[in-house]
């Protein structure tokens, strides 16, 4: 977990973004620090905290991705075990 730490390195985040963004998409986004805490992010310009909530936001959606297929995977269980 990424915490709002002041003194985080901007490496740090961009690194933490690029992982959560390509969990989701699939595929690598282009972020790169500008200085004074704003971002590019594929071609937009966002500040240190919107950038923070956005990697909070797609750690979540993955989290529930996962939930989701292992449901999926214990219905299918439960119909298989339902047919016998």
């Amino acid at each position: 977990m990424i915490a709002d730490d002041p003194t985080l390195p901007p490496r740090y985040i961009c690194e933490n973004y690029r992982r959560a963004y390509n969990v989701i998409n699939g595929r690598e986004p282009a972020v790169r620090y500008m200085g004074n805490h704003w971002y590019n992010v594929n071609g937009e310009i966002v500040y240190r905290s919107t950038l923070m909530e956005e990697i909070m936001r797609l750690r979540n959606m993955a989290q529930r991705q996962t939930i989701m297929q292992d449901k999926s995977m214990i219905q299918r269980l439960i119909s298989r075990l339902r047919s016998l």
